[in-house]
């Protein structure tokens, strides 16, 4: 629905434009100048276990001449002022401690470059070894996770083609993962359906973080409301989560503001086709470490709208978005910080208030959607005087309100409602996270959230089967959800290290208590040999409309449903050659069950096909299936000015609903191949600016779909599925071509940049479903949408 509004009635114009955007941004390097500027590389260096500042740490430049160093002060903090612009490699060395390497730091001027480097003690008492760590990606962020996981930085996400500058859709570029519509950002890992994937921020869960989020339980959206300016490194776990991610049954985004720069005020703007952005940071006092970030965005659409220009006819999609986090650290009694994200969208479509201009149904039907979410927290980071405990607390509230509907028209233009929906939730939830590092083998984490969940459902549809108006759900109440988990690693070695714990869960929706234990182990071989094991039980509650859906009228059939659960089992092999490159493998296996399904007349349903929506029948927790497959990763990290990354995805994901029969599941693709690359131009006589360009290919196997049942279809004048043949169907192979140019100049005191970014830039219009059309009373074709082009233009500087 968004991409369609957007973009289907200005494809030549826009295409166009991009022709000569693209010949001018190839042109720009003419303009560059010879001078050379320079900028500050700064950051904190802690200790990866226990969190404390590392005093006394050796950092050096590798590729300036002459060599720049600095070393780190009582507080973990180094600065190096004077360093020209451009991408820089790092080395941290410390005495007990592996050396870690940074590389292919971009640096520009008007912006100060903040690093969060943590280095990992080696285990004592064994012989004398030297262990280098490089910044690997395929390593996550949190030191617990051994197996299916990816840390990705914000310049990352800014670089991969069709992106737009957004989390969920870089995920899509991993092995194991793909979108389940063009139209939104929602993501499938390994056959699961997207309702599986848990939102975290600040180490708490979040609710959806996206524009246009759909109905209740989606977990994804038309345009995010995360900032690039606001992210710093963020992980992505598609199984075998460590012990404290609970509530997730697919995969996990686990994301981390960054700070504000703390000596120097810095601005960032940015406008484009999609919206209007600005970003403000700096310290509150030039003597106080304390500093704030502030990011806001505004839809360019709207404001083309109120001059007068439609891009999307009478839909038009409305956003803005705000996010902040300030820090108040104090030597003494820890550091306070105060973060928050919201948005607020809407996107419509009339009528034409004309009868002589209808000629279908859908001319005289309108359409309307609102959101407004929100979330505010407050953490507070204790280092302990022991200085290998730290303590972590979380306290949250996050608001929800999404309603939709559709109408038709009479002739004398009043409106009659064909759907309805509402659903609002407030949550409350606290989080406490205890980190002991016992020695340089052993850690010991654990922690207790409390979430206490309100919410108000509301959903009518009309029939036309039975000509009336259907009260499906009308629920105000209340849940609560306890969580605790314990989690241990010890490292036997240099080289072999295993992660083990065990997570617990309460929920008085249906007053069942859910243990499940988790284990990882990681071993390295030889030098550039890795093997990984993770497996676990993991689970994860449904929409709150699920539970409290009407049968008949006041009953709650599903009032006691269980969580849908799943065994996770592991194993890869990563092999890292020459100086960036690296091949990947994992093979897994997942096996699902007390998974929710139909009874009666819907015998074939099953909640692992849907994505999002109200749920609106009598559901029993004895549904299964499973997901196997083989995934591979040829990767070559960014260095010498380019990259590349090569995934194969070979899988199975079937499910068995109460008819006993085993079925593909909607998401049962088998393969998906993605292909991406980028290179960096070095440009100017000063070699000052850059030139980006970026592709990436994606093919994968068609959705699984019912058919349509034509012959009901026609006596309810709607769409009828023959759910005895449920997902035998399989759609055409997908393909698309996405791509991204951008120019980056460095002035002495301020930077900016100018990008495009495509999304499908070959406009391939991919079959994305078949319904049945009232109009024509026959079966049609839906399509995904075309080329999605987006410009911008960011400019950055200091004071």
């Amino acid at each position: 629905m968004l991409g369609n509004a957007l973009f289907s009635r200005t494809d030549k114009i826009l295409l166009t434009a991009l022709r000569a955007i693209i010949f001018i941004l190839l042109l720009l390097p003419v303009f560059a100048t010879a001078q050379q500027f320079t900028s500050t590389i700064k950051g904190k260096v802690t200790d990866k276990e226990s969190k404390q500042p590392l005093w006394g740490v050796n950092i050096i430049v590798l590729n300036t001449n002459p060599p720049l160093g600095a070393t780190t002060d009582e507080t973990g903090n180094f600065k190096m002022e004077n360093v020209s612009v451009g991408r820089h490699t790092l080395r941290f060395t410390y005495v007990g401690y592996a050396d870690a390497t940074i590389s292919e730091v971009l640096l520009t001027s008007g912006k100060e470059t903040f690093l969060n480097v943590e280095m990992q003690e080696q285990v004592k008492n064994m012989q004398e070894v030297v262990i280098t760590n490089h910044r690997d990606k395929s390593r996550a962020n949190n030191d617990f996770a051994t197996v299916s996981v990816r840390s990705f930085s914000a310049e990352e996400m800014n670089r991969y083609a069709g992106t737009l500058n957004d989390p969920a859709r870089m995920a899509q570029s991993f092995a194991g993962v793909m979108t389940s519509n063009d139209e939104n950002n929602q993501i499938v890992v390994r056959g699961n359906s997207p309702r599986g994937l848990l939102w975290r921020m600040e180490g708490v869960e979040i609710p959806n973080p996206n524009h246009f989020a759909g109905s209740e339980g989606s977990t994804g959206g038309g345009v995010s409301i995360l900032s690039s300016n606001m992210l710093t490194n963020t992980d992505f776990l598609s199984g075998a989560f460590p012990a404290e991610f609970g509530n997730a049954l697919s995969g996990v985004f686990d994301l981390n503001l960054r700070k504000g720069n703390t000596e120097k005020w810095e601005f960032a703007a940015q406008a484009g086709i999609l919206g209007l952005e600005a970003a403000l940071e700096g310290p509150f006092s030039r003597k106080y470490k304390g500093s704030y970030l502030i990011n806001y965005r505004y839809s360019t659409l709207d404001i083309l709208s109120l001059m007068g220009i439609k891009i999307g006819g009478n839909v038009l999609p409305k956003y803005q978005d705000l996010a902040f986090n300030f820090s108040f650290p104090s030597k003494k009694v820890g550091t306070f910080t105060l973060f928050g994200i919201g948005g607020l969208s809407s996107l419509g479509e009339n009528a034409k208030r004309d009868t002589a201009a209808w000629e279908t149904f859908s001319d005289k039907s309108e359409y309307r959607q609102k959101q407004m979410v929100g979330v505010v927290g407050a953490t507070y980071l204790l280092l302990l005087k022991d200085n290998r405990t730290y303590i972590k607390s979380v306290v949250s509230y996050s608001y929800t309100n999404n309603s939709s509907g559709n109408d038709t028209l009479s002739n004398d233009f009043s409106p009659f409602s064909l759907s309805n929906e509402k659903f609002i939730y407030q949550t409350l939830r606290a989080n406490v996270t205890l980190n002991s590092k016992l020695n340089s083998r052993n850690t010991i984490r654990s922690g207790f959230t409390y979430s206490n969940i309100r919410y108000k459902l509301y959903n009518e549809q009309f029939s036309f089967l039975q000509n009336k108006t259907q009260m499906l759900v009308n629920n105000t109440g209340y849940t609560s959800l306890y969580q605790a988990y314990i989690q241990w690693k010890h490292r036997f070695t240099e080289t072999f290290q295993l992660n083990s714990g065990v997570h617990f869960t309460f929920s008085s929706i249906n007053n069942k208590f859910y243990i499940e234990p988790r284990l990882g182990a990681e071993w390295r071989a030889a030098e550039n040999h890795t093997l990984t094991l993770g497996t676990g039980i993991h689970s994860r509650i449904d929409a709150m409309s699920t539970y409290v859906s009407y049968e008949n009228m006041n009953k709650l059939p599903n009032k006691k449903l269980d969580f849908s659960r799943a065994f996770h089992v592991v194993g890869g092999y990563n092999f890292g050659f020459l100086r960036d490159f690296r091949l990947k493998t994992e093979v897994y296996f997942q096996y699902l069950f007390a998974v929710p399904v139909g009874t009666d007349s819907n015998r074939t349903f099953s909640i692992v096909n849907y994505d999002d929506g109200f749920v609106n029948m009598p559901l029993k927790s004895e549904g299964t299936g499973y997901n196997y497959g083989l995934e591979l990763t040829l990767e070559k990290f960014f260095s010498k000015n380019y990259f590349f990354m090569l995934t194969t995805s070979l899988f199975n994901s079937k499910y068995k609903a109460a008819d006993g029969a085993w079925r593909n599941t909607a998401y049962n693709v088998n393969y998906v191949l993605n292909a991406l690359g980028g290179k960096e131009f070095v440009v100017g006589k000063k070699k000052n600016n850059i030139i980006g360009i970026n592709t990436k290919l994606i093919w994968r196997g068609g959705q699984r779909y019912t058919p349509v049942d034509l012959e009901k279809s026609i006596a309810a004048n709607e769409t009828v599925y023959d759910n005895t043949n449920a997902y035998n169907k399989k759609l055409p192979d997908y393909f698309r071509m996405d791509f991204g140019l951008s120019f980056r100049r460095n002035k002495k005191k301020y930077s900016w940049v100018f990008s495009f970014d495509a999304q499908n830039i070959i406009n391939r219009q991919n079959v994305a479903r078949y319904v049945y059309s009232p109009d024509k009373q026959a079966v049609v074709v839906k399509r995904n949408i075309g080329i999605v082009p987006v410009l911008s233009w960011k400019v950055m500087f200091g004071i």
